[in-house]
């Protein structure tokens, strides 16, 4: 199964006031967490993001795709990538989701490569809360995000509510109530900053970040 991983790393981080994707846990960037999920299911990784970030991110050696829509948000990234990829399906996973699981990933391409008219496949917790930017996404969407972009309809949700999409809850799969909530953790604030640097040394994946 082909497919493109990337990274999105192009937000402006007010609330946090500082670069999220450069933020130490654990020893090491929080974007190095995202590379390292990522190129676990494919060889196929980038980094979304704006002008002003990519000098900051060269470091990591990975092609770097500039927004084409600058300025507009998580779905001017998603655009990017999808714009950027020669790959069927997407796999994007937002800087701020360092405990994101490989079988949370494995999972999502089984159902999109399943057969079906997906569209996407995302995430949700047992409390209903989506996590758009921990998903997969079918290049079959860029017409319609294109569309969202131009007239500058931005929310997420309004997007995903105009496609095929497949939610994935932690009782769907083996690996789902051991690590879904971890996975769905972003951090936004500095206080959700100062919970994950609590709680990375007790995260159930035992993957390697370099």
């Amino acid at each position: 199964m082909e497919i493109t991983g990337v990274i999105l790393a192009g937000g402006r981080s007010r609330r946090m006031g500082a670069d999220k994707a450069l933020l130490m846990l654990e020893g090491k960037p929080l974007i190095a967490y995202s590379a390292a999920r990522l190129s676990s299911i494919t060889e196929h990784v980038v980094i979304a993001c704006g002008e002003e970030e990519r000098r900051a991110y060269r470091m990591f050696h990975l092609p770097l795709i500039p927004d084409i829509y600058p300025g507009l948000g998580p779905l001017a990234g998603l655009h990017a990538a999808l714009q950027g990829s020669h790959t069927e399906w997407v796999a994007v996973l937002a800087c701020d989701l360092p405990f994101a699981s490989e079988g949370l990933f494995l999972h999502m391409l089984e159902i999109a490569y399943g057969g079906g008219d997906i569209q996407a496949v995302v995430p949700v917790t047992s409390e209903g809360r989506v996590q758009p930017l921990l998903a997969l996404y079918n290049r079959s969407i860029l017409p319609i995000l294109e569309k969202f972009l131009s007239r500058r309809q931005l929310r997420v949700m309004e997007f995903l509510d105009v496609l095929d999409v497949h939610y994935v809850r932690d009782s769907d799969y083996e690996e789902g109530p051991r690590t879904h909530t971890f996975s769905l953790m972003n951090m936004n604030t500095p206080e959700d900053y100062a919970a994950a640097l609590k709680l990375a040394p007790l995260h159930p994946d035992d993957s390697s970040v370099q």
